[in-house]
């Protein structure tokens, strides 16, 4: 019963307190609940920070046990590099004058880690491509709208068909402007309902998903 309360009850009273004063500041002007928010949005970094700095244990962790049980060459050197950067960068970070702004360490983020961030934003966009392709297939009559006014937006943009049908390009901003904006707006309507929903159920302690998913 004492650890069900401590794995349940407690977290979700800490967040129904803690939201109470941060509502509170946006309606009354009041040094006291200035502080509060203030110190709060302190704290609230600060366990950010240490939950990074957990998921980038359990990364290593992960990727250790990976090692492990699939002792493969590919995973050892997988392994062994993930751990060589990461103490590269740590000693870097600690030993060259001017820590993370040295122009050596810089040289090692835009050359290394930069590189690998673009790269996986564009495999990012390219698993959006085939998503697209695969959901503007014309299959009803929704899909075929869909499909159509895509179409349309997409040769709004290329410079070829701004050249040969400049009628393309009222009639893309028509469908970007009015369309498009109108199913923006409602989907940011549902999502602000859905968020005032949630947050009323957390602070009713209503709301068991913040802490854990059976």
């Amino acid at each position: 019963m004492a650890s069900e309360f401590f794995k349940r009850e407690l977290p979700m009273i800490i967040i129904i307190v803690s939201a109470i004063p941060m509502l509170l500041y946006r309606f009354i002007e009041d040094p006291l609940l200035k502080e509060v928010y203030t110190q709060l949005g302190f704290w609230a970094s600060l366990i950010s920070m240490i939950a990074w700095g957990l998921g980038v244990v359990y990364l290593f962790q992960g990727e250790y046990h990976a090692t492990k049980s699939n002792p493969t060459i590919s995973q050892k050197v997988s392994f062994g590099v993930l751990i060589g950067f990461s103490l590269l960068l740590v000693v870097m970070a600690v030993t060259l004058p001017g820590g993370l702004n040295n122009p050596s360490y810089l040289w090692v983020y835009y050359g290394f880690y930069r590189a690998q961030s673009t790269a996986y934003y564009g495999l990012m966009y390219l698993y959006l491509a085939s998503a697209t392709y695969r959901m503007l297939r014309a299959r009803s009559l929704e899909t075929l709208v869909l499909m159509v006014a895509g179409f349309l937006y997409l040769l709004r943009n290329a410079s070829l068909f701004q050249l040969y049908a400049p009628w393309l390009t009222p009639l893309g901003e028509w469908i970007m402007n009015y369309p498009n904006k109108a199913a923006t707006t409602a989907a940011t309507i549902c999502a602000a309902f859905g968020s005032i929903v949630i947050a009323v159920r957390q602070l009713l302690g209503r709301e068991r998903t913040v802490i854990a998913v059976r």
